[in-house]
């Protein structure tokens, strides 16, 4: 005779909760380290630094300082715009560091891409799941 373990609703929804908590830690982590690198440029090159990159990418970067942080922020108070803005970021942070790091050749920022790729690739993957909620507290109430 067989016995089969059926999980309860609770154990799912715990399941759930323990896996998007995972997944808003990670964006939070990603995001304080760019705000954090993002930081250590201005301190180490001055507001609108990047002198090596034509204006439009100095913007860019330097917005970032703002952008990044914003993210975090959202989390909290716009749930579902903080999702939107992490993929956006993402895809322009991604796209303008390889396009400009390849075309001048630039390992820093090719280097850079060694994580912000990864981490771009978790933000694109979660972002469908997460934007179903309204806030954290909903994604931690399945």
């Amino acid at each position: 005779m067989a016995i089969f373990f059926e999980p309860s609703q609770n154990m799912l929804n715990n399941h759930w909760n323990k896996k998007n908590l995972l997944i808003i830690a990670i964006y939070v982590i990603g995001f304080g380290i760019g705000t954090f690198s993002h930081t250590m440029d201005m301190v180490k090159l001055s507001f609108f630094g990047y002198t090596f990159a034509p204006l439009l990418l100095n913007f860019f970067w330097t917005s970032l300082l703002v952008l990044d942080p914003l993210v975090i922020v959202l989390l909290f108070v716009r749930f579902r715009y903080a999702i939107y803005l992490a993929v956006i970021i993402m895809i322009l942070d991604i796209l303008i560091n390889l396009l400009f790091g390849v075309s001048v050749g630039n390992r820093n920022i090719l280097l850079g891409l060694t994580t912000q790729i990864p981490f771009g690739c978790f933000v694109f993957l979660t972002a469908k799941h997460l934007s179903r909620y309204m806030s954290i507290a909903a994604s931690l109430k399945l």
